[in-house]
């Protein structure tokens, strides 16, 4: 299934990936990448090229991915990396990487990610 979905939309979100109600990977997820034990919650917004996964790769991984709230935007090209929390209805701009936990309704952008309001 998965190998079906990359060659048809070009993305990588794991069948395993625990997706919420009503959460859209606009323009069919192209790019995304989303690692196996990462969780999303409901009717979340995420656009091209976000990566949802651990900051290492293989067996050292772990359970070191995101954990993404209800009604969150995710920004084009957004890198959301290693064992943290993104909180409901945050707002991740395009481009930025989050590295760090994000409170209920922050938004965040920049490289690293850093919270404006």
């Amino acid at each position: 299934m998965e190998l079906i979905s990359f060659i048809i939309t070009s993305n990588a979100i794991s069948a395993q990936a625990i997706i919420g109600k009503g959460t859209k990977f606009y323009h069919r997820g192209l790019g995304c990448v989303v690692h196996e034990k990462t969780i999303i919650g409901a009717n979340c917004k995420i656009f091209q090229n976000v990566t949802l996964g651990a900051k290492l790769s293989g067996k050292e991984s772990g359970d070191q991915v995101p954990i993404v709230g209800d009604e969150v935007m995710i920004g084009a090209g957004a890198v959301v990396l290693g064992n943290i929390r993104i909180g409901n209805k945050a707002v991740i701009g395009a481009n930025a990487v989050v590295v760090k936990n994000v409170p209920e309704g922050a938004i965040v952008v920049g490289v690293p990610g850093k919270m404006v309001n």
